[in-house]
């Protein structure tokens, strides 16, 4: 007989004098059992059974084991076994376990977990038969068992008038409220156990799911029940697996303290007593993901997105699946948010990447929104962000600053032991940091404030800066870099400041002590790094000092004051760089000039005034305006030095860039254009001949000239054009054009206009050449003496011409004024090559107001107006109606008549003296020879033979209207018939060829002649 040693009966037999008396009793029990069962516990069976043992383990005060076993009895039934350590069943346990509604744990104190005393009915949503065996006796639950019984009781009650409890359970279809009824049973537990619970599972696909919910417990079971030490999970086929020491594996936080009662009024009575809150964090050692989920302890449906499990004693609805809102609620989660920070802090403290611990993002629910608003609330007051310099503490993010385009790495490192609160932060942290409200600032704000004076490690700053530096963005944020100079100052920014070579380290101190008066800034050598030029500030030789903007300050200032002590250390310094670099940058050289030395006489003078004694400027210029350096300036600095900034050892070449045709350089302006400039004699009178023959405003790049040829001795002129003319650089600013942008056109050279134009030489505006004999000596006179001795090249560029093609147009005007006055006679051999060289292409660029033309035939005087004969044929009409006649030789490649009269201005002599066809005189017509037309095939076979011709009222020799074998010819003898058929046939420079043949028609030569003409 089996013994009731927990008081079953009389459990049964209260449940089922309630049923009797209320049949709506029973439907109530069994709707509420069907609800946990099916709904709130269908997935949980395991958890809540784990949760009873954890609460039995803790009852007793002893670690709690958990055994978890699925094995299959001989008989095919799949059974789950639950056994556990700690307190073993008694009457009120299972007085508890059959009620549903109160839990024997109520007063079990702190450390419990059940609360509602329905978690046990988690197990029917797997079995229908449940034993529980502890060292104290055991009891089962049983559907048959309780069918069979409710079935008799219904029937009684039916028989005796009351249907109710009868009807009921025929509704119920079988689904009665089997943990309602214990029945006492016998059976142990599993050795090393106290208590286990045993169900028989339902069926294969019960047994399945059971067997996922196995495979599922895993270290999250051991956090969110405290009281549990090990779990074993022992499946069929499978072996045991064990989880224990699960603090090994997990970083675990735990608070726990009591709450105001105030907070628990509005809970169910049988919370009230329950003040204990207790909250526990843990993260994974190895950073796995943890389940997404609340504890309360055993797991909710209410998300959470934190990288952590949070397990806390939250207030939960009956389903126990989500949080209850209330001021119970939001106090645990304030205290959950303050141990998620010391959590966050203490991981921190040992070297985890604390950032990948901050909420970022959307929330996944509402009690993950209000925990992740308290957590950032807690974090923003906890150490836990890296600082920047090693040798600080954690830094917490209300007090943190970082740098937005640097947020971590060695600059940041370097930049921490100067900026209070820098922490480092990876890239994958600044949004965290963001929302944790750190403090945001461009590199360019944290390097403003950085100190410019205490003991700053300047050079290591560099260094770990440079890396940062390779992004253009971060050299921007360095742009205010403090930087400290050779002369124990501390500046804002590389930019402007140098960085001297090793050439200038032996320069004398006092030579940068001045220079740094003038705007020098010197970095102190032992702090000059890559970042430096890197971030603008210049690394100078020697040679590139002196293009430094403070050297060319300096200079143009001493020239401008009248302190000369202080122009003396200007010069000093200046000259000891320039001895430094051994060369001078060519854009240099014209303010250079400016130093002031002493002159010979003690007086000072800029060096571009001196001569050097002994050398060829000072033999070839006058030393009045030019004087000698002093002796003692030479001695000190070498003539070399003296020479490289400006002192005259032999003539130099002095370029004037950007010079625009027309455009002077203002005269009070110091710029390389203007500077250069001022030391040209003439210069502004020559940028107008620019103009003149380039039109203004042409672009003529860069122009070299001769410097000082103002200054050139009178007696020694020869010398100095044959030095010109044979120093090839010299030479080059002779004999050079100036040519514009965008014009074929080209103006002379600065040297050679200064020579022709300003110099005392009396140069002509053009002179022959050596061996042009066919140039006209009246107007185009010999090689002047004083150029005797020059080349072709250099003669042409200072007027030389080998024809009068070679004139320039600008000297047209000056050559026709050497034939005197208006009126007189002009040889033809002086007016015959001024007449082939306009025909040819030349000629004035302007119209002359005299000009050489036939006043009658074979007669040339000089005249102030004219026309332009159209062709030969008005050659004969010179001095008609008192008409002067220029005639234009025909000839291949000539501008032709109306070019000629265009170049002059004039008309054309047909439009002046009449129509071509005014003839007079009568004629005879005769035939033209046959052999005459056999050569010239296009010539009319008859002409017109006159004793007297005239055309305009003027006699002539011929004349010819129309051209080839349609053309009327006429002619007075046979000169005038053989140039009239050879222009009517246009072969008129074989008209000889023509009267010889005309005369002796046998005479071979000229036929052989016409015929290859």
């Amino acid at each position: 007989m089996t013994t009731d040693a927990f008081g079953t009966a009389a459990l049964r037999g209260a449940v089922l004098e309630a049923w009797r008396a209320s049949p709506a009793r029973l439907r109530e029990d069994a709707n509420t059992e069907e609800d946990h069962a099916r709904g709130y516990y269908r997935d949980r069976v395991l958890v809540e059974l784990a949760q009873n043992a954890a609460d039995a383990a803790t009852r007793a005060g002893v670690p709690g084991r958990l055994l978890l076993r699925l094995a299959t009895t001989d008989d095919g039934t799949a059974v789950l076994v639950a056994a556990n350590t700690g307190a073993p069943l008694d009457a009120a346990g299972v007085a508890s376990l059959a009620s549903l509604r109160a839990s024997a744990k109520r007063d079990a104190g702190t450390g419990t977990v059940g609360r509602f005393g329905v978690g046990f009915a988690a197990v029917r949503a797997v079995a229908d038969e449940v034993t529980v065996c502890s060292t104290t006796g055991a009891v089962r639950f049983s559907l048959a068992d309780t069918r069979e019984l409710l079935e008799g009781t219904a029937a009684q009650e039916a028989a005796h008038g009351r249907p109710g409890l009868a009807d009921e359970v025929r509704r119920r279809d079988g689904s009665l409220p089997a943990l309602r009824l214990p029945w006492p049973t016998e059976g142990p537990p599993p050795t090393g156990y106290d208590t286990a619970v045993v169900l028989q599972l339902r069926d294969e696909v019960v047994r399945d799911e059971v067997r996922a919910l196995l495979d599922g417990v895993d270290d999250v079971l051991l956090l969110a029940l405290p009281g549990l030490v090990e779990v074993v999970v022992d499946v069929e086929d499978a072996g045991p697996r064990r989880l224990a020491d699960v603090t090994g594996r997990w970083d675990v936080l735990t608070a726990e303290g009591e709450v105001p009662l105030a907070l628990v009024a509005d809970r169910p009575v049988e919370e009230r007593a329950a003040r204990a809150w207790r909250v526990t964090w843990a993260r994974p050692r190895d950073g796995s993901a943890v389940p997404g989920v609340v504890h309360a302890p055993t797991p909710t449906d209410e998300p959470c997105s934190l990288p952590a499990v949070l397990v806390a004693t939250l207030p939960l609805d009956p389903s126990r699946r989500h949080v209850v809102p209330g001021p119970l609620t939001d106090a645990v989660l304030d205290s959950a948010a303050q141990a998620y920070a010391q959590l966050v802090g203490r991981a921190a403290a040992e070297g985890a990447d604390a950032t990948a611990w901050v909420p970022t993002g959307l929330a996944a629910g509402a009690v993950d929104a209000a925990l992740r608003e308290r957590v950032v609330a807690a974090l923003v007051r906890t150490p836990l962000l890296v600082p920047a310099s090693p040798q600080d503490a954690l830094v917490p993010p209300l007090r943190a600053t970082l740098v937005r385009d640097l947020p971590d790495g060695p600059a940041v490192t370097a930049l921490g032991a100067l900026v209070a609160g820098l922490v480092r932060v990876p890239p994958s942290g600044l949004a965290a940091a963001r929302a944790l409200g750190v403090e945001e600032r461009a590199l360019a704000e944290v390097v403003d404030e950085l100190p410019t004076g205490g003991d700053v490690d300047w050079p290591a700053l560099y260094d770990a800066l440079d890396v940062a530096a390779q992004d253009a963005t971060a050299r921007e944020g360095l742009a205010s870099l403090p930087v400290p100079l050779a002369d124990g100052r501390v500046v804002r920014g590389p930019r402007g400041v140098v960085l001297l070579d090793d050439d200038v380290a032996g320069v004398a101190p006092r030579t940068l002590e001045v220079l740094r008066t003038w705007g020098l800034r010197v970095a102190d050598p032992a702090v000059v790094r890559p970042l430096l030029a890197r971030l603008g500030a210049r690394r100078l030789d020697a040679a590139a000092l002196l293009a430094h903007p403070a050297l060319r300050a300096a200079v143009l200032g001493q020239a401008d004051d009248d302190d000369l002590d202080r122009a003396d250390e200007v010069t000093a310094a200046v000259l000891d760089v320039v001895a430094a670099a051994g060369t001078v940058p060519a854009d240099a050289a014209a303010w250079l000039g400016l130093l002031t030395l002493d002159a010979a006489d003690g007086e000072p003078a800029p060096a571009h005034g001196l001569v050097l004694p002994g050398g060829p400027a000072a033999r070839l210029l006058d030393d009045r305006v030019l004087a000698p350096v002093a002796l003692d300036a030479v001695d000190r600095w070498g003539r070399d030095v003296l020479v490289a900034v400006g002192v005259r050892d032999d003539l130099v070449v002095t370029t004037v860039p950007d010079v625009v045709a027309g455009v002077a350089p203002d005269d009070d302006a110091d710029d390389a254009a203007a500077l250069a400039a001022a030391s040209l004699d003439g210069w502004a009178d020559y940028v107008d001949e620019l103009a003149d023959a380039l039109g203004a405003g042409a672009y003529c790049g860069d122009v070299p000239a001769v410097a000082d040829l103002d200054a050139v001795d009178d007696r020694r002129w020869p010398e100095v054009l044959a030095h010109l003319a044979r120093t090839p650089d010299l030479r080059a600013t002779l004999v050079t054009p100036v040519r514009g942008e965008g014009t074929a056109a080209t103006a002379p050279s600065y040297t050679a206009w200064w020579l022709r134009t300003r110099a005392d030489l009396a140069l002509p505006e053009v002179f022959a050449l050596p061996g042009s004999a066919a140039l006209p000596a009246a107007i185009v006179p010999p090689v002047p003496e004083v150029l005797a001795g020059l080349d072709e090249e250099a003669l042409r560029a200072l007027g030389g011409v080998g024809s009068l093609a070679d004139v320039p147009a600008a000297r047209w005007a000056a050559v026709l004024d050497l034939l005197g006055p208006v009126g007189g006679v002009v040889p033809l051999d002086v007016a015959g090559p001024v007449w082939r060289a306009w025909a040819q292409g030349a000629g004035p660029d302007e119209p002359p107001a005299v000009l050489p033309a036939l006043t009658a035939p074979g007669v040339a005087r000089l005249v102030d107006d004219a026309v332009v004969a159209d062709d030969p044929r008005w050659w004969q009409c010179a001095g008609a109606q008192g008409v002067a006649v220029v005639p234009v030789p025909v000839a291949p490649g000539s501008r032709g008549a109306a070019g000629v009269a265009e170049l002059l201005d004039l008309p054309l002599a047909s439009w002046r003296l009449g129509a071509d066809d005014d003839l007079s005189g009568a004629g005879e017509p005769e035939d033209v020879p046959d052999a005459l037309l056999a050569l010239l095939p296009d010539a009319p076979a008859q002409w017109w033979r006159h004793d007297d011709l005239r055309v305009v009222g003027v006699p002539v020799g011929w004349w010819v209207t129309g051209t080839g074998t349609q053309a009327q010819v006429h002619a007075v003898h046979v000169a005038g018939l053989a140039s009239a058929l050879a222009w009517a046939t246009g072969r008129w420079a074989a008209r000889g060829a023509v009267e010889t043949l005309l005369t002796d028609p046998d005479d071979p030569d000229a036929a052989l002649g016409l015929a290859l003409e």
